[in-house]
């Protein structure tokens, strides 16, 4: 019976990966730089010079509607001395054009360069001085970028989740952005999506999910890249997360997309370093809104998320102790974190 029960038990990646800062180096290469990543919803970039400006483990990136309504997404780094171009997290350029407040090296919003002081245009080559550009895509509205050049287009790489998504029948489209909220804890970014990743934690860390779900059939299934997260709701229960027993998403590396009745939000699991990660929540509320609801719902993912920082930070201690080398995952019941290391071991390989 013991060793049938041991069968059932696999290992973990190394503790060391939770801190060391050349493991984290190599994670921004090999995965940050190369993945689709969640940035910005389209919500926020409907108009000609509207922008958004965000950095995702470290990189620096801008997304921007052109003059020609189009968006694009590029380095936010001028080509000159690297200074940023876009400051501030969101705004509008009704100029049509971004000039550096370093050196005032100017762009056109499609990133063409436009000219520099005291030199003349003639002279330089101007393609070497064009923005970099990024990859971008979308789903439903959420705006996602690649920084690598080789990425294949994000409608291919993505190609399983959009159709599991659109088989759903989720209406996005019934949904508008009301309210952001960031979060700031010390801990590294895999400890946060490992929580994500299983339920098996929700008895004892979240007693709001053991009131209104019968966390027994919790049940993750991992696809190309995601994974889907679903449960029973106990008949009655009255949670502030509706009666739709939802469409949880996680989608490789760092997206959380919870999907309820009342609100779907976007939580972006963001790196600062090897010890420190930002939480970005974005959420999108039915229309037409209902305040006290939304309050409710707010208030909600707030204790779950205070719940999941207190969790995760006493755990990065004991990770960078050196007294814990690796450990154990239940086959089971944290299939979902067995998943998301096995791509992580795979892209540091």
């Amino acid at each position: 019976m013991a060793v049938q029960e041991q069968a059932r038990l696999v290992p973990t990646i190394p503790a060391e990966w939770y801190h060391a800062p050349d493991i984290y180096a190599r994670e921004r290469r090999e995965i940050f730089a190369k993945e689709w990543l969640y940035a910005a919803h389209a919500d926020d970039l409907k108009l000609p010079g509207d922008y958004v400006a965000t950095e995702i483990a470290g990189y620096s990136i801008a997304i921007v509607v052109g003059k020609d309504g189009v968006r694009r997404a590029f380095h936010n780094i001028c080509r000159h001395r690297g200074a940023p171009l876009f400051t501030g997290a969101s705004g509008r350029i009704d100029s049509g054009a971004v000039a550096c407040k370093y050196h005032g090296f100017t762009y056109g919003l499609d990133g063409e360069f436009h000219s520099a002081p005291y030199l003349k245009k003639e002279e330089l080559d101007c393609a070497a001085l064009r923005l970099q550009r990024v990859g971008l895509g979308e789903l439903h509205g959420m705006l996602f970028v690649n920084l690598s050049p080789e990425a294949k287009p994000f409608d291919a790489a993505r190609a399983e989740l959009l159709g599991d998504v659109a088989r759903a029948k989720y209406p996005f489209e019934r949904y508008v952005h009301r309210a952001r909220v960031e979060r700031t804890g010390r801990f590294n970014w895999k400890a946060w999506v490992d929580g994500y990743q299983e339920c098996y934690h929700c008895p004892t860390i979240h007693p709001i999910f053991n009131k209104d779900f019968n966390l027994r059939e919790y049940k993750v299934a991992n696809r190309d890249g995601f994974s889907i997260h679903s449960c029973e709701r106990k008949a009655g229960s009255a949670s502030p997360s509706g009666a739709h027993e939802g469409l949880w998403l996680w989608v490789y590396p760092n997206l959380g997309l919870p999907c309820y009745e009342p609100c779907y939000y976007t939580l972006q699991v963001n790196p600062l370093g090897p010890g420190e990660t930002r939480l970005s929540y974005h959420f999108h509320f039915k229309e037409p809104l209902d305040a006290p609801a939304t309050k409710e719902f707010l208030r909600f993912v707030e204790q779950v998320t205070d719940e999941d920082i207190s969790i995760c930070e006493a755990v990065q201690k004991n990770l960078e102790s050196g007294a814990y080398a690796a450990g154990l995952l239940n086959a089971e019941r944290e299939n979902g974190v067995a998943y998301f290391h096995s791509r992580v071991r795979r892209a540091l390989a």
